[in-house]
Formats: C-alpha cells, structure tokens, sequence
C-alpha cells in the first residue's frame, strides 16, 4: 500500500464533548447532537437508566452538566443502548466491514478518551458497572473497558479476543476472551480519565490496543477482530464512536445515581500526526513503525523522544503542487530522536538552491542527540545539481565551535548515495560516533555540480570515525577538492579502520582537534 501525500485537513478527524447545553439538554439523550439511546428514550429492550443530568455531586471540571449512567436496569441487547455521536471518519483494517454505519476516509488508529466520577463519592455503589467499547453504530463491538465501583474503590477491567488463550478469569469464562483488571482501588471521592487509543493491522491477531488511566499507560492488549473472524466467520468491525452499555446482572441500587461521564474526545487519523501522511503503528511504546511506503511533500517531524522506524519501507520526497520541496525529509521534532531502518529519498525534485533550513537533506538532526542506523538515504537530490545542500544524513547543534555543551548522536550501519554535497555531515556542538558506513560518491563529476564529501566533521563537532567504507568523492577540476573525509575546524577526531577507495582525497585534514575524540562535557 502506499500512502500519498493529503491535505492537512484531510490527516485527521476528532470530537470533543462536554454535554453541555444548548447542544445538550438534561433527560434521555437520544438524538441530540447525534448521540442515539433508544432504549432511554422507551423504545428498546428495556428503559436504561442512562440521562444527562445536572451536575450536582460537584466535579467543577464537569462543567453544568454530565452523562449519567448506572445499571439499576440491564438487558442483553446492544442496538438500544447507549451509542456517541460519531467521528466523520472512521478507523480499521483496510478489509474491515463498515455496513454502511460508519464511512469517510478510514485511518488505521483510534482514540477515545473520557473522564468519569461515582455520583456516590463517599460510598461504594455495590456492583455498579458500565461498559464503553469502540463501536461503529450497532454494538459491534472491537473492544471493552468497563468501570465498576468495588469495595476497595473504582476499578478499570479490560476484555480482548487473544487467540491461543484457554483460560478466561473474568466474569465470562469464555476463552479465548480474556480479562485482565487494569487498575483497582481508585479513589471514588475524585474523577478519573480513561484513554483508550486502537492500532488496526491488517491481518489477524496483531492489533494493538492500549489502556491509560490518569494519563499512565496501563495495559496493552489487542481488539476483538478475531472474534469476528473466527467465531463469526465474517471480517473484522470498523470504529466511529463509543457505546455505553449496561448489561448482565442489574444493580437497582444505582438507580438515579451510577457514574458521570464527561470531556469524551473521539478522534481518527495518525497515531503521530507530524509524520503524516505515513501509515504506521505506535509499536512499540514511543516508537512509530511504518507499516507502509510513503510519498511526502514536507518535512515529517519525530516527536521528541521517539524512534521512527522505516521496518524495511520507504519515505519518498516530493515537490509540492506549485511549489519544491523545502528542508529535510525526516527530521526531529525535539530534544531526542532516534531514526531506524528507513529508507529515505526523493523523486523528480526541481533543482531550486536553498539556504538555512530550507536546505535539503535525508534525515537531519537539529540540536538533537540520539542514533540514525541502517537506514538507506538514497538519491537525496534535485537531479544534476550544483546546490550546497543535498546532505543524505546531517547532525549540527550551536553553538559552531568548540564552546559548546555537545550532543551525542550515534550514525552507524547507514548506507548512503546519491546525495549532492556531503554524504555524512556533523557540524557544530555534537559528539558523534560515525562507524560502519557505507558512503558512495558520484564522482568523478565536475562543473556545474557540487564537490562532494563523503564524511565531513566540521565546526567545532567531535567524533569518532571508525570501519566506514568511503568512496566515489572525486571532482574536476582540481582546483577544487572532494574529500573522502573532511575535518574542518573540528574539536577532536579519532578515525581510525576506514577503507577509502576512488576519492580524490582520502582525508582532507583542516583542523581535526588533535585527533581524540573530545566530547564536551
């Protein structure tokens, strides 16, 4: 599959609900703003004890007015309970069956998120329980997170369909289901937020589902798609909205109290929405794999503190319509970030000179430590070109000298080519370990191109060059030289194991710093 370039608009879909009036008024909420609860509003199974309320047990964070739900009454049936207002887009599998319940663009990722609170803070509610499970309109389900008041306090439990599971604690007993308690013992006098985000995969038994309580990440799982599969015969469930479900056994006692529910958040799209439009999975934590090539008109940005990796596919940079491409293809978006087996390049870029961080390059680390390995940056460049940028890999940090506090950036088992300037770049307040390289020049090349250099340590950055091959960087006329390896200006290099072969240089040695590596501090 391969992901295309999208309008920022079209990247993403997302609700958020405060039960508010005048989109809300207290009662059944059955058709208002979207939301359906047939069986509140009479004409179902049974009459649920679900209603917007005012909010009088005094949760300020709740605004006038909530979404109270209790199972005083209980049924077997799904159509008539509770269902949210629905996402414009909806999230699954490529293969998934939508029935003409859900629609729009479908996305591979799902969050929903809510807040909840006992209408009973200073007392249990015996067998007080509500279910909330992704859904698409009908109660097919693709997953369940119930809250339920307990002796102990309030408790977060958790349902999946794992295949290979024979043995099931939960209140089902129906393997290979499988339930885990997720968190107990909350404490019932204060609201808690829940936050479930879905990865849909396509194929079976490989989606990931994950359970935060108080913004900790608690549990991860995956969905019910194989439920659908495999006790159904039929394909996996589309999601576009959360059901709110009270079944088995009825607690009367909660009966005009329950929970509150309030601050629900829907939302469909990129489960990292700066490096869109690649498709991939958060897998694992603060990791985004692809799991698809892609084609990008703009720099994708790592969030801070997070790994990108390619998992063998492809990021492919394209002009813009009416306009060309302006800076590096993948580049970090904080203080940390991490770049793994990815191949990056581009197509058919018009050969327009830039300057400052509009300059092209590969992947690029600004002020930023962390590791670049075994990518392929291939082919970086605006066709025949003789722009100074065009640098497959780079890592630069301020200040450019010796003065400065220097990042560590590892940048090993990389292969690059293709690239119009430098293959490797390190500049600046950077400490960087460059090692076990494979770095091809175009050369023998000439006037009107760039002079090539295959690693270049410069500016004040230190760093460890070791068992890298170097070739290819020869340039006519000789007047100017390219360079296997350049040191300009730099605070200290140790190279040592490289095999250098068809430069017109090896070492090109401005300055190298006295030849140790030298990380300040």
């Amino acid at each position: 599959m391969l992901a295309v370039a999208l309008p920022a608009s079209a990247l993403a879909d997302s609700l958020a609900i405060t039960f508010e009036p005048p989109d809300y008024a207290t009662g059944a909420i059955n058709g208002q703003d979207g939301w359906s609860s047939l069986g509140a509003a009479g004409s179902g199974c049974a009459v649920y004890d679900h209603a917007v309320a005012s909010n009088t047990y005094g949760y300020t964070a709740f605004g006038a007015q909530s979404l109270r739900i209790s199972n005083a009454v209980t049924s077997g049936c799904f159509g008539d309970q509770t269902f949210s207002k629905s996402l414009v887009d909806e999230a699954g599998e490529s293969t998934a069956e939508n029935g003409g319940l859900s629609g729009g663009t479908r996305y591979a990722h799902f969050e929903a998120q809510w807040d909840f609170a006992s209408t009973e803070p200073g007392a249990e509610q015996p067998d007080l329980s509500v279910v909330a499970s992704p859904d698409r309109g009908d109660g097919a389900r693709m997953s369940w997170v119930q809250m339920k008041d307990a002796a102990s306090g309030l408790e977060i439990n958790f349902y999946d369909y794992a295949v290979g599971n024979t043995v099931d604690t939960g209140p089902c007993g129906c393997a290979p289901f499988r339930y885990t308690n997720v968190v107990s013992g909350l404490d019932r006098s204060v609201p808690h937020t829940i936050k479930i985000t879905m990865d849909f995969l396509d194929g079976p038994a490989n989606d990931i589902v994950r359970v935060y309580v108080d913004g900790a990440l608690r549990h991860t799982g995956t969905s019910w798609e194989d439920y659908f599969r495999n006790e159904e015969g039929n394909p996996t469930r589309t999601v576009d909205s959360l059901l709110f479900r009270t079944g088995g056994t009825p607690a009367p006692g909660t009966a005009g109290k329950g929970f509150v529910i309030d601050n629900l958040t829907l939302f469909s799209g990129f489960a990292v929405p700066s490096l869109a439009p690649c498709v991939g999975v958060e897998d694992p934590l603060r990791t985004y794999r692809l799991t698809a090539n892609c084609t990008t008109d703009h720099t994708l940005l790592i969030p801070d503190g997070w790994t990108l990796d390619g998992d063998g596919y492809t990021i492919t940079a394209v002009d813009p319509v009416g306009g060309h491409f302006l800076g590096a293809v993948v580049k970090n978006g904080g203080a940390s970030a991490n770049v793994m087996n990815l191949t990056v390049t581009a197509s058919g870029l018009v050969n327009v000179c830039d300057e400052g961080p509009d300059r092209l390059r590969g992947i690029l680390f600004d002020g930023a430590s962390g590791s670049i390995t075994n990518n392929t940056v291939t082919n970086v460049n605006q066709g025949p070109s003789g722009c100074q940028e065009g640098n497959a890999i780079e890592v630069r940090n301020t200040p450019f000298d010796t003065t400065g506090t220097d990042l560590a950036v590892t940048i090993d088992r990389n292969v690059v080519n293709g690239y119009i300037k430098n293959g490797i770049t390190a500049n600046g307040s950077v400490a960087a370990v460059i090692t076990n390289n494979v770095v091809t020049g175009s050369g023998p090349v000439g006037v009107p191109l760039a002079a090539q250099n295959g690693i270049q340590v410069a500016f004040g950055a230190t760093a460890i060059v070791r068992g890298n091959a170097v070739s290819g960087n020869d340039y006519t006329p000789k007047s100017y030289v390219a360079c296997g390896l350049l040191l300009y200006q730099a605070d200290g290099v140790r190279a040592s194991a490289n095999a250098y072969f068809g430069n017109e240089q090896n070492v090109c040695n401005v300055g190298k710093g006295g030849g140790q590596f030298n990380p300040n501090p």
